[in-house]
């Protein structure tokens, strides 16, 4: 009862910090193209939206991104990252944002059921909504990150998806951008709740637990696509990113670190560039990843 409650309040202040955010930050989307509150699953609830964004325009075959928002597993919609989505929309790529049920209204299990429900909604649907999956790449941050590992996991491995019992959609990333990754759910810093949480007891013997409470053990299971990972000095939970690279490492996985300094203007908070997207350090972030996407 207490993690709920904990869960439920750092729920208020990461939301309502990240509306003032917003609204101090300049709302201008008349270059772009937005699709908003497209349901990937038919049930009427309000996280089983997905948005697309694309700029105005462009081309039926630009590549696409999907992003994953972050928010602790227990915070925050797909509107959280417009500012994050509207700079890729601008770099080229039609980018489809998605939403997903929250903690501790879910388990994390369930969180994963719907962003893979969600990948294979846009399978099915990409000549209706001009998707081109055949440059397709995965992006997330914090939390968002950590569930986008999961779906590469579960795309990459025939174990994992009869574990999970989820049905992966076939769609082949060519690399994926994990922004401050919160890789552990068994924390011992602030979020020491999450574990807790990210279970019910009636899941207890679930042939999927071990990867729901230790997912970086995923890393030497599934055939994942090249990682670019971006941190930084003041970034809260960098500990996760570098743990998420030695074990890339160890995997042999190809991947790529873009690791900050402290910042000399401004101070590079975790997923500082998801936020703040103006900031040089932030533009830099974009380019590299960019970069790195487009060469694969």
């Amino acid at each position: 009862m207490i993690s709920r409650l904990l869960a439920r309040f750092a729920r208020f202040l990461f939301e309502s910090h990240d509306a003032r955010r917003m609204r101090l930050q300049p709302l201008d989307a008349s270059d772009l193209t937005v699709q908003a509150d497209i349901p990937y699953i038919a049930d009427a609830t309000p996280e089983h939206l997905l948005d697309i964004y694309r700029p105005n325009g462009g081309a039926e075959d630009l590549p696409v991104i999907i992003n994953i928002h972050g928010g602790g597993l227990f915070a925050s919609y797909k509107t959280v990252n417009t500012f994050f989505n509207y700079e890729w929309a601008r770099l080229g790529y039609t980018v489809v944002s998605l939403s997903y049920r929250r903690l501790p209204d879910t388990t994390l299990v369930h969180q994963i059921s719907d962003i893979m429900a969600a990948l294979r909604f846009i399978r099915d649907h990409r000549q209706q909504y001009s998707l081109n999956l055949d440059r397709c790449y995965l992006t997330g941050d914090s939390a968002g990150a950590l569930l986008a590992f999961y779906a590469l996991s579960l795309e990459g491995s025939a174990d994992l998806q009869r574990a999970f019992g989820i049905e992966p959609s076939g769609i082949r990333f060519r690399a994926a951008a994990l922004i401050s990754i919160m890789l552990h759910t068994s924390r011992r810093d602030m979020l020491f709740f999450l574990k807790h949480i990210v279970a019910a007891p009636d899941e207890a013997g679930a042939p999927y637990l071990p990867y729901i409470y230790g997912p970086e053990s995923m890393v030497s299971i599934a055939q994942l696509p090249p990682l670019q990972l971006v941190t930084s000095a003041e970034d809260i939970i960098r500990r996760d990113t570098l743990d998420c690279e030695r074990l890339l490492t160890d995997a042999a996985v190809p991947h790529h670190l873009l690791d900050f300094p402290k910042g000399k203007q401004t101070r590079l908070e975790h997923v500082f560039s998801v936020l703040y997207p103006l900031l040089p350090e932030s533009r830099q972030v974009y380019t590299t990843i960019d970069t790195f996407f487009r060469t694969l």
